[in-house]
């Protein structure tokens, strides 16, 4: 409940939790789903006024954005804008392995009927399932490279699988570290445009940087895309000669 109510009272993190009732916590949680980037815009706003403190609650609000699966990928591209490639980067990276962890954790206990039930609607997930398995670590990287599931929604499916917890929270920080950066990059390109810092590397090495990055990104998902295909047609195989 503390975790909440920072992501829906920014101001809480610096007076008193107690002020605000339970009605406001639950009503404010509900404007998160119903406007849910108006939540992030406001979230990167305080973030900007809170100094050295901004990049602490900026990686709750972002570990807590993931959970709830509210889509973060503004949240990443303005983690670039605040804190620059390698700063933004981390926080990024670490945030989202916390959620992942978390979330999956939750995934394989508390909500583990309910991700069964909807893995009936994903026949292709118990093909994978089979080679996770036996793969682990590799095949969590290939499906976190490859665009299969939304990221949040992956970290519950998958706490239903049979992939064990390190080989999960490894595969999937690695894998998700390529497009992180390419969008965090995104935002730091994006501030180097607008604001022109002394401190920041100039526009054009962030414009050339970022094609490469973006290049060597969807090189990596096609290749992975392509593993997946190839996985699914050999469980095909072996389904048929067993049969």
């Amino acid at each position: 409940m503390m975790f909440l109510k920072a992501l829906a009272f920014p101001g809480c993190l610096l007076s008193n939790f107690d002020n605000y009732s339970s009605n406001e916590v639950v009503d404010t949680i509900q404007g998160i789903f119903q406007n849910p980037s108006a939540t992030l815009d406001n979230v990167v706003q305080f973030v900007e006024s809170m100094g050295p403190q901004g990049v602490l609650y900026f990686g709750v609000a972002y570990t807590i954005a993931e959970v709830l699966a509210i889509p973060a990928i503004p949240l990443t591209a303005s983690a670039g804008y605040l804190f620059g490639p390698v700063e933004g980067t981390t926080v990024v990276l670490l945030s989202a392995s916390v959620a992942a962890a978390i979330s999956f954790v939750i995934g394989r206990t508390l909500l583990r009927e309910y991700v069964e039930s909807v893995l009936e609607d994903y026949p292709k997930f118990a093909k994978w399932d089979r080679a996770i398995g036996k793969e682990g670590f590799k095949l969590m990287l290939v499906l976190r490279l490859s665009p299969v599931f939304p990221f949040a929604l992956g970290n519950y499916l998958y706490g239903a699988s049979s992939i064990n917890f390190p080989a999960f929270f490894w595969g999937t920080l690695f894998g998700f570290a390529p497009g992180t950066i390419a969008y965090v990059c995104t935002g730091a390109f994006g501030k180097a445009l607008s604001v022109g810092d002394d401190s920041s590397y100039p526009w054009y090495f962030y414009a050339g940087g970022l094609t490469v990055l973006a290049g060597v990104v969807k090189l990596l998902a096609e290749t992975a895309t392509r593993v997946v295909e190839e996985l699914e047609e050999e469980e095909d195989s072996t389904i048929r000669n067993n049969s």
